[in-house]
């Protein structure tokens, strides 16, 4: 089988000219370069590169050289203006080119457009030329975690069913102004709990905002089912067993409400299960070793992604693929590693790195990145990133993974007091982690209260404070740092779903009413979007 397919700069199109296919003939050459007639029309023909100066190993120095040739002998780029082939140990290696074998080449990178799918797989036009696109190659369904049923919240007996919504409805809105997207923590510690099953929060969040995170029911304590992965154990199957049931409502939302959706998390110390690494699944035994870790993380991550892109294609385009895995505290980190890995939480011991070390990261990112489709991007996400020690660990992390494609961007929790950190803090945090090339995205935003004061005076502060650290998002957007994202962690002070929820740091009070920090923040964005639209 001789397949191929060029991806190199077709010359010929600045004459007017397509580029020929591979097993067209030249008929001549002129100044410009060498000939083909193709269709009863013209076109140029690019030199494929010489097999015989072909290296074994790693030819091109350049690791992250882009692809410019794709055929059955491997992957070609141009260095110093020769030929050299590139060795894949991170990006695509050609045995997972699914698409050589029914005669195309594999796209040179897997965020391509998806331009088409069928059963082989997706597919991307690079130069002209169908590719098939690595990472969405056709899935085994049977691998892929079974689709629970849902619940809508048309529904549901609606716990705000009485609240009057209508001013938070109609109008301005603050994904209307913002320049970047506008998202909101769905919260419930329950699935019957869940802001999604309130048909009034929905309303809400449909018109003001475009990105939703599941602040709980999306972690691996919810996803994880310790009776199924102890099945699969008794059939000599170590993948753990997936349930989606705590998630699939908000899924089903954001899909029929053409709502983005954070993934939110697939790797964390807390909310884990303590089982998921022990043998047979078992809390009463020992640690797995690292090779068995290593396989159900895999598979874990794989299980996740897989079950949300077939069934939810579009819908989750971020994920945080790991949690929390950097400490500054004396005693509770890996002292020889330059970024800090935990090694405890309180006094309990990061079982993450209890069986893989301070590689699990590192992995988990890899195993994020091969399975992600075209586009999805990968996060790390963490609490106190503005503590100047902190923020250099993260930043030492986050330049080995940019190393190898790896991340997209910093997730900033940003859990704030009204004094803490000093906002110059923040706002330098921020433009530090920009200045890496990658996006900013603000996840967690919570500022708490002074409950010293009197109420009056409390969400005036309270108000002044989102105020000003959304001036801090928009100057950094402003100067080209790229704010992805900024998201409140959750809805509705007086969470109705709970009997007794104290919370006094969102948007909406307990009757679903604005609160003064929401006209704030829709002050500055309008100021924005006045100042430069």
């Amino acid at each position: 089988m001789n397949v191929s397919v060029i991806y190199s700069k077709c010359w010929s199109e600045s004459l007017g000219y397509k580029c020929c296919s591979l097993d067209i003939e030249p008929i001549f050459t002129d100044n410009d370069g060498i000939w083909g007639m193709e269709n009863e029309q013209w076109c140029g023909i690019i030199n494929k590169p010489s097999l015989e100066n072909y290296c074994e190993n790693d030819c091109c120095k350049n690791s992250n050289l882009k692809v410019s040739y794709v055929d059955n002998n491997g992957y070609w780029g141009i260095e110093s203006e020769s030929w050299c082939k590139i060795n894949f140990q991170i990006k695509n290696d050609i045995k997972n080119c699914w698409s050589l074998d029914i005669g195309y080449g594999c796209c040179s990178s897997n965020n391509t457009d998806i331009l088409y799918n069928n059963e082989d797989g997706s597919w991307g036009i690079e130069n002209g030329q169908w590719c098939g696109i690595v990472n969405s190659m056709k899935i085994d369904e049977n691998s892929i975690p079974k689709k629970p049923s849902y619940m809508d919240a048309e529904n549901f007996d609606d716990p705000a069913k009485n609240c009057n919504i209508t001013d938070s409805i109609i109008g301005d809105s603050l994904k209307q102004y913002a320049p970047f997207r506008m998202g909101v923590g769905i919260n419930g510690s329950l699935r019957k709990t869940s802001t999604i099953l309130s048909k009034k929060m929905v309303d809400i969040i449909n018109h003001q905002f475009n990105s939703v995170t599941l602040t709980n029911l999306m972690k691996p304590s919810y996803l994880l089912d310790q009776n199924g992965s102890q099945k699969n154990i008794m059939k000599g199957i170590q993948d753990p067993s997936v349930n989606f049931q705590s998630a699939i409502d908000t899924l089903e939302y954001c899909k029929k409400n053409n709502m983005k959706m954070r993934g939110h998390t697939l790797v964390w110390h807390t909310q884990t299960p303590s089982w998921f690494f022990k043998k047979d699944y078992d809390d009463k035994n020992d640690y797995v070793d690292s090779e068995v870790m290593e396989l159900r993380i895999e598979s874990y991550i794989k299980q996740v992604m897989q079950f949300v892109q077939y069934y939810y294609p579009g819908v989750v385009d971020v994920w945080d693929v790991v949690n929390e895995a950097v400490e500054i505290d004396e005693g509770y980190y890996d002292e020889k590693v330059s970024w800090k890995t935990r090694t405890k939480c309180n006094e309990s011991s990061n079982p993450w790195y209890e069986t893989m070390g301070p590689d699990y990261v590192i992995k988990a990112f890899r195993f994020a990145r091969k399975y992600a489709a075209p586009g999805v991007k990968l996060i790390y996400n963490d609490y106190n990133t503005f503590m100047s020690e902190k923020t250099t660990a993260i930043i030492n992390l986050l330049k080995i993974l940019k190393e190898e494609n790896l991340i997209d961007g910093i997730g900033m929790q940003s859990y704030l007091t009204p004094t803490f950190p000093e906002r110059s803090t923040y706002a330098n945090a921020i433009k530090k982690f920009g200045e890496l090339g990658i996006e900013v995205q603000i996840t967690e935003l919570t500022i708490s209260i002074d409950d010293k004061l009197s109420e009056e005076e409390m969400y005036e502060k309270q108000a002044e404070q989102y105020k000003e650290v959304f001036e801090i998002y928009l100057k950094a957007y402003h100067n080209g740092i790229n704010i992805g994202s900024v998201t409140v962690f959750g809805l509705q002070d007086g969470y109705l779903f709970y009997t007794n929820d104290s919370t006094k740091t969102r948007l909406w009070d307990k009757d679903l009413q604005k609160k003064k920090n929401y006209y704030s923040i829709l002050e500055v964005l309008k100021e924005y979007y006045n100042k430069y639209n």
